[in-house]
C-alpha cells in the first residue's frame, strides 16, 4: 500500500544580487515609510520604543545624508501615546513633510485589550514638518474620518467591534500638486475580513482631506504607485480561503474609479510597495513571514499587468523570526535603489534584536 501527503515547498533558484545593507535604527524601525526629501537627502517615519504591541510605542523620523548608508539619530514625532504608531509618510509639493499615523489606546494594566471601549475608533492623527524633519507640529486629528462607505459602516451601536484606521506607507503627490493617501480600517470582528481599504486626497498639501473612495472590502495596508497621467496602481494586503498575500487593484481616472481586485504574490508574502523606476517598470517589494523569512521582490514590464515570478528577487532572507518586512522603496537619482524594511534579529553574532535596515542596490543588476 502507498499513501501521499503534499506539504508545502519552498524550492528556488536565486543568482548573485550586489547588494549593500546598512543598519537603519536600532531598537525599533517597525513599519518604515521612506521618501525622498526637498534637501535632497532621505528620510524615514518609523516607530520604536516598545514591542511590536506595547503602549510606550512612539513615532519618529531618522535622515540620511548619503543615499541610504549613513542614519541619524531618531527625532520624536509623537510620544504622547499610548502606541504611538502605523505611520504614513507624505512629502508635499509646498516641501512640507506629513506623518499620519494613530495612538492604539488599547491596553488596560499595559496588556493588549482590543476590545477596550468597544464600539470605538481609534483615529488618525497628523503632524508636520517645515524643516526637512528636524521639528514636528503638534499632531492634528485628520478631518473627514468615518465618511467611509462599506458595508460596515451601518453598524454603529455601542456593542459593536472596535474599528482602527491606519494609513499606509508612502502617501503620492501627483504632478499637478494634490495628494493622495490610502489607509484600511481594521475591526476586532473576526473574521478580519470586516475591514476596508480607502483613499482620500488634499488640494492644500495634506491639510484637508477629501473624496474617499472605497479601495476595497476585505483588504488592508494599501500602498500606493502611479502609473502616470491619471493611472494608478495600489497593492493591497488580503486574505482569501486562510492564505494571506498581496492583491492589486489599479485605476484610470486618478483614483475615483477602482478595478477588482487580482492575486498576486503567494500566501504570506505581504505587505507590499510599489515603485516605477527610471528605465520605466515596476519594482515590487515585500515581506515574506514564512522561511525564508525577510524581503523579496519582482519586476513588472507592462505596469503590473503581469510580474516575472519566474525571477522573484531575494533581498533579505536571514530573518529570524515571520514579523518582518514591511518595506518602502525609493530610487535616487543616480539610479541606485534604496529599500528599507525592518526585523527581528540577524543571523550573526551581533545579536541586534529588532532593527531597521536599509538595502541599496542597482535597477541593471535586477
Amino acid at each position: 500500500m502507498y499513501f501521499k501527503r503534499e506539504i508545502p515547498v519552498f524550492s528556488a533558484v536565486y543568482r548573485p544580487l550586489p547588494v549593500k545593507r546598512y543598519v537603519m535604527t536600532t531598537m525599533g524601525g517597525f513599519w518604515p515609510a521612506l521618501h525622498k526629501l526637498p534637501n535632497g537627502h532621505l528620510g524615514v517615519v518609523t516607530r520604536d520604543g516598545d514591542f511590536h504591541i506595547g503602549e510606550r510605542g512612539r513615532l519618529v523620523f531618522v535622515s540620511s545624508p548619503d543615499g541610504g548608508e549613513s542614519w541619524s539619530h531618531a527625532s520624536v514625532i509623537s510620544d504622547v501615546g499610548p502606541d504611538d504608531r502605523n505611520p504614513a509618510f507624505g512629502v508635499a509639493a509646498d516641501g512640507a513633510l506629513l506623518a499620519c499615523f494613530i495612538r492604539a489606546d488599547r491596553y488596560v494594566d499595559g496588556r493588549w485589550t482590543p476590545d477596550k471601549d468597544r464600539g470605538g475608533y481609534t483615529a488618525m492623527w497628523m503632524s508636520r514638518s517645515t524643516d526637512n524633519g528636524a521639528t514636528w507640529s503638534e499632531a492634528e486629528l485628520v478631518n473627514g474620518q468615518g465618511n467611509e462607505i462599506w458595508s460596515y459602516t451601518a453598524r454603529t451601536g455601542p456593542d459593536d467591534h472596535h474599528r482602527y484606521a491606519s494609513a499606509f506607507n508612502k502617501m503620492l503627490t501627483l504632478p499637478d500638486g494634490a495628494m493622495l493617501m490610502a489607509y484600511g480600517i481594521s475591526t476586532t470582528e473576526r473574521p478580519r475580513q470586516a475591514g476596508g481599504s480607502f483613499l482620500v486626497r488634499s488640494s492644500d498639501h495634506g491639510r484637508t482631506w477629501t473624496d474617499c473612495v472605497t479601495l476595497g472590502e476585505g483588504y488592508g495596508e494599501p500602498a500606493l504607485c502611479h502609473l502616470g497621467g491619471d493611472r494608478l496602481l495600489v497593492m493591497l494586503r488580503g486574505t482569501e480561503e486562510g492564505a494571506t498575500g498581496l492583491w492589486q487593484t489599479t485605476s484610470d481616472d486618478a483614483g475615483r474609479s477602482w478595478t477588482q481586485p487580482i492575486r498576486i504574490t503567494d500566501d504570506q508574502e505581504h505587505p507590499g510597495d510599489v515603485i516605477r523606476l527610471q528605465d520605466g517598470r515596476l519594482l515590487l517589494t515585500y515581506g515574506r513571514r514564512v522561511a525564508p523569512y525577510g524581503v523579496h521582490g519582482m519586476l513588472s514590464g507592462d505596469d503590473g499587468k503581469t510580474w516575472d515570478t519566474d525571477r522573484k528577487l531575494l533581498l533579505v532572507g536571514d530573518v529570524g523570526d515571520r514579523d518582518c518586512g514591511y518595506p518602502s522603496s525609493v530610487q535616487l537619482d543616480d539610479g541606485r535603489i534604496v529599500t528599507v524594511y525592518y526585523a527581528w534579529s540577524i543571523l550573526d553574532d551581533s545579536r541586534m534584536g529588532v532593527y531597521g535596515g536599509s538595502l541599496i542596490y542597482r535597477p541593471e543588476d535586477l
